[in-house]
Formats: structure tokens, sequence, C-alpha cells
């Protein structure tokens, strides 16, 4: 039982390491500015933040870029960096978002943490876009294995501008399972040698 024990625990390490993925959520753009964050909320220092917007082509937002999309429409309820501080745009009042209040609530202090990320693209000439992303420059990031871009209309990228599926990690759990099932079940006798 005990080899049975270190064969799966060893097979559900490979099949974690085999899926692995990094993925970027992406907002629409307001002004240029939109709010990106890296596998789920809240998981970049101030650094990752700005390589992740030089990955995206654009520049981490100033504050003052943040309220020109603040003024176009832009808001989230999630805390993110721009350039010298920690903020979330607030249209309407929301009791989990800001404190309940409005504009551009910035944090007061621990701008140390991990958060996400308000990104600025300058070449971006629409008010309002939700057009989706579609490459990422990796080359600008570190530590990635496969990556998707999801974006606000619910399109999905890999970095090099394909179309992202998850056929890629259904083939590797099939062969990781058809490789350690049979392994398995000889070791504990469900299956004749």
């Amino acid at each position: 039982m005990a080899k049975f024990s270190l064969w799966a625990t060893f097979g559900l390490c490979l099949l974690k390491l085999c899926l692995t993925e990094t993925e970027f959520n992406v907002s629409c753009r307001y002004g240029g500015v939109f709010h990106v964050e890296k596998n789920g909320r809240y998981s970049l220092t101030r650094s990752e933040a700005v390589e992740l917007c030089r990955a995206l082509n654009s520049t981490l937002a100033t504050l003052e870029q943040l309220r020109t999309a603040h003024e176009l429409g832009f808001e989230t309820c999630r805390y993110g960096f721009v350039v010298g501080y920690v903020v979330i745009p607030r249209i309407n009042p929301y009791h989990l978002c800001a404190a309940n209040k409005t504009g551009i609530y910035r944090l007061p202090a621990n701008t140390t943490d991990r958060y996400d990320a308000y990104c600025y693209n300058a070449t971006e000439t629409q008010e309002k876009t939700c057009e989706p992303v579609e490459r990422i420059d990796t080359s600008l990031l570190s530590n990635l294995d496969e990556t998707v871009i999801d974006n606000a209309d619910g399109s999905r990228y890999n970095a090099d501008g394909t179309r992202h599926s998850d056929k890629g990690s259904k083939i590797i759990y099939s062969m990781v399972v058809s490789v350690l099932v049979p392994k398995l079940r000889k070791m504990i006798g469900l299956c004749s040698p």
C-alpha cells in the first residue's frame, strides 16, 4: 500500500506539473487603460506589474491616465498598481469596494503587497474597446509555461496569437493516466502482471 501511495502521489504531482498554465485576465480598455491580473486576483508585485504591462505592449498607467479612463466610464472593484499608487477606480458606490467610496480610491499605504495592474496602451485610439488582446511578448516575462490570455469578451488566446483550446491539457492528462493507471493497478494487484 505504501508503494501505491508513493506512485499515486508522484502521478498527481506529475499531472499538476504537466497542466500548469499561466492565465492573464484582461478587461475592456477605456482611453487605453485596462485592468489585468495574472492567475487570479492580487498575484503581482509592483515590478511584475510593470513587466506584465510591457509584455502587453503597454506601460503601467499613471494616475492621470486612470482619471481619464474613469471619466470615460472605467470602474472595477480590484486594487491595482498605477505609477506611485495602489488604486480602485469606482463610479458607483458599493460597500465591498473601496470602502463604499467613488472616484479614484487610493490605498493609503502598503504598496509592497501583491495586487493587480492597471496598464496603459498609448496606441489605443478608441474611448472604449473590448477587442481581444491576442498576443503577449513572453520574452519580457519570467517563469511561464503555457500562457493564456483571457479577454473580457470571453475569447482565449495563446501567447503567439493563436486561439487557445484545452485540447493540449486533455491530451497530456490522457497520456499521464494511460501510463500511470496500469502501473498502479499492477502494484496493488488489480490486474494480472
